[in-house]
């Protein structure tokens, strides 16, 4: 485990905050967690308008009377990243004349800077009896005792164990015979042959009477170094990066004066797929407790490439994969709670924290409760997609895009420095691999509606969303606001009382409850507006027993910056299989008539062309009443210069696009800065630019329904930044109000 962190700027920074949830109801209470080096102060605005550009219709927060104004002390909270497993007592353990630990294990990281702790036997009161641990460069090591006692062995063999290799280690203590084990051997075949290693060490005195006293072995750690002394030069030993199998624990204890008793506890650890809880499999029944979820479902030393679904070979699968940076709960004290009033209006909120530094937004979104009367809009918010992009790192590793510089906003910088609150779905573990787990309990620097995404120079994600929030306010239609979180909890019912459910700029994640609620809406008669781009894409799961915490598996398609390993498909959270929901036989095409066509950015992304056939005007033509019949809609907007920007979908038949479909326009004048979804491309072939492959187009379309259910889309991200343009006096604000107002009026 690392050495618990404080934010770095902690005691003269901004200050740093989350809740314990992102979705509440009136009369609900929410919990903030707050940590800042000095005193501080919290407000509550209700979030209309956050772009405070210089060409941005202008910021508009209105300030929540409810709420007020409270003052608080400064309070620093740490953070404590990495994974790790902790049993309850070993009650066996006291006074055993024979003790084993025995692991299967595989590193994924041996950088040459910090030693990693494995698994040992520790003193709740304080100790580490015996850890096995590696040394900075892969060499296998014994402890014994801890802090001043502490004793570090290292095996002879032939040379450090190597990253990406299963191994066997047993470290042991006899009690009686007063000395100490430690063997390491490959567990699987390697090109260079098997390791191993052996040592055998007496006990002084000294350590058989601290083993005896305050550092007797009563519970076992997993890949953290709780109370595990220090490793090299006396830095902390770091959590261990890796795989980690099967943990045993096993001896005896002298019963009476002629007999022994036998124990051994065992743990499979493939059951922390559903829980933070693994069972003790032996009859001692003492469970391991998980922190900060290690990725489960993943492939164990069995593996053999047979099976792809761990349900289905638990024995393949009987591992957890741990990492230094994994974060599932900041675990901080609350600062305050909100008692929201029982008739505050849905809308999305947030609690501004201030110090003497600045302040901070940390957003909420309030929900009808029961009872409460429905306006006939609901704007769905996508905070799977929020998480999913929670404190993103992609910026620092993929420079520019053609005539795009890279402008880095200040939470960019913040996010840069301060890896210890967690990673986004596209960020890598320091070992490489993705990071398949998401969590609203922790800070997310970039969940902040002020946020000026690098890319844009503008709103991203939820500040874009609210440009949405803002037009409607603008105009006077009363609406309600949902998210993914409520949608995936409530399913269809959620959606019951709505006629129009409009969608924000990026509903790129989506659970199978979302699809399926939102599919039933149509076909009941609802009406559906998809307005932005990249839809519906990753299947995407709620874990069941921890909501806070989204999962998804990349699979090996889609555009993606990690994929997943051989055999790590499927979600530990629902065992389904993950990937591209087009791969699970959902398209986005098939409810929102459009799916992902490409990807990219320049300094121009082009407008739309109206296609629309003489013989659909006469049911269709309303759409673009009161537009100018100047062959563009949407050449210009507040991100990337145009409405058909960023990542854009198109209708296509044969990926699901149902025959009703009426393409209503489509976007012309993509430069070789957008490239075709990669999933499309299945030879390697040039041409695959926007000014060559005629695949690469946003377009608008209509999907009728025999209900009378219709779906609008658009097809790209950059359209909410086109409706805000000009202060929401263009086309693409006309259009959007045509359609809406038709669908609440029939």
């Amino acid at each position: 485990m690392p050495g618990r962190s404080r934010p770095k700027d902690a005691g003269d920074g901004l200050p740093y905050a989350y809740f314990d949830r992102w979705t509440a109801r009136p009369g609900e209470r929410l919990f903030l967690h707050v940590s800042s080096g000095t005193a501080f102060e919290t407000s509550v605005v209700r979030i209309v308008q956050a772009d405070a550009g210089p060409r941005g219709p202008g910021r508009r927060h209105e300030p929540q009377d409810w709420y007020g104004t409270a003052a608080h002390d400064a309070r620093v909270q740490t953070v404590e990243p990495g994974s790790w497993a902790e049993s309850g007592r070993l009650d066996m353990l006291a006074g055993a004349a024979s003790i084993e630990l025995e692991i299967v294990f595989r590193p994924s990281l041996i950088d040459g800077a910090t030693a990693q702790f494995v698994a040992g036997l520790s003193s709740l009161t304080g100790g580490c009896a015996v850890a096995i641990a590696l040394d900075a460069r892969g060499w296998p090591e014994l402890h014994l005792g801890s802090e001043g006692a502490l004793r570090k062995l290292v095996p002879p063999g032939p040379g450090p164990l190597r990253a990406g290799r299963w191994y066997r280690a047993r470290a042991a203590l006899d009690i009686e015979r007063s000395s100490a084990e430690l063997s390491v051997l490959s567990a699987t075949p390697a090109p260079g042959g098997d390791q191993r290693f052996d040592l055998s060490v007496a006990l002084s005195n000294a350590e058989l009477e601290h083993l005896a006293g305050n550092g007797a072995p009563d519970h076992l750690v997993l890949a953290a170094a709780r109370h595990a002394g220090t490793g090299e030069a006396g830095a902390p030993l770091g959590s261990f990066n890796g795989k980690l199998e099967a943990p045993v624990v096993s001896g005896w204890r002298e019963v009476t004066k002629t007999g022994r008793r036998h124990f051994r506890y065992a743990w499979r650890l493939g059951q922390g797929a559903h829980s933070s809880e693994i069972p003790d499999t032996s009859t001692e029944q003492v469970p391991l407790r998980l922190v900060n979820a290690p990725a489960a479902a993943v492939t164990g030393h069995s593996f053999d490439g047979t099976v792809l679904d761990f349900t289905k070979a638990p024995d393949h699968y009987d591992a957890l994969a741990f990492h230094d940076d994994d974060l599932e709960d900041a675990g901080w004290s609350p600062t305050c709670a909100l008692e929201l009033p029982g008739s505050l209006r849905s809308g999305v909120y947030a609690v501004v924290v201030s110090n003497a530094s600045g302040s901070r937004h940390v957003p909420f979104f309030v929900v009808p409760g029961p009872g409460q009367r429905r306006a006939k809009i609901a704007v769905l918010m996508a905070s799977f997609t929020y998480l999913a992009y929670a404190n993103e790192h992609v910026r620092e590793e993929v420079g520019h895009f053609e005539g795009v510089p890279n402008v880095p906003s200040p939470q960019d910088l913040e996010m840069a420095e301060h890896r210890e609150f967690g990673l986004s779905l596209y960020d890598h573990h320091r070992d490489g691999t993705g990071v398949c787990y998401s969590s609203t309990r922790r800070p997310v620097i970039n969940f902040d509606p002020t946020y000026r995404f690098w890319l844009f120079d503008g709103p991203v994600h939820l500040g874009e969303d609210i440009y949405l929030i803002d037009w409607l306010e603008r105009l006077g239609y009363e609406y309600d606001v949902l998210t993914d979180h409520e949608l995936d909890a409530e399913g269809a019912r959620a959606l019951a009382d709505y006629r129009v459910v409009i969608t924000g700029s990026h509903p790129e994640y989506v659970s199978l409850s979302i699809l399926d609620a939102l599919e039933g809406h149509v076909h009941l008669g609802g009406r559906l507006m998809y307005l932005g781009g990249n839809g519906h894409y990753w299947v995407t799961s709620v874990d069941p027993r921890r909501p806070h915490l989204i999962e998804i598996r990349r699979g090996n398609s889609g555009g993606r910056t990690w994929e997943s390993a051989p055999g790590e498909g499927y979600h530990s959270t629902t065992g389904e299989p993950g990937g591209l929901w087009r791969h699970r036989g959902r398209p986005p095409n098939r409810l929102l008539g459009v799916g992902f066509s490409a990807q990219g950015a320049d300094a121009r992304a082009p407008g739309y062309k109206k296609v629309l056939s003489d013989s659909s005007e006469d049911e269709w033509g309303f759409v673009f009443e009161g537009v100018a019949d100047t062959g563009s809609i949407g050449e210009l907007g507040l991100l990337l210069g145009g409405a058909a920007g960023n990542e854009v979908d198109r209708a296509d038949v044969t990926r699901g696009t149902p025959s009703e479909t009426v393409v209503l326009a489509t976007s012309k004048g993509h430069s070789d800065a957008y490239q075709l979804a990669v999933e499309d491309i299945l030879l390697g072939e040039p041409g695959q630019g926007g000014t060559e492959q005629p695949l690469v187009r946003a377009d608008m379309v209509m999907v009728p329904y025999a209900s009378g259910g219709r779906v609008f889309s658009v097809g790209a991200i950059t359209w909410l930044g086109s409706l805000a343009y000009n202060n929401y006096d263009n086309d693409v604000a006309r259009i959007t109000r045509n359609v809406l107002d038709r669908f609440v009026a029939e």
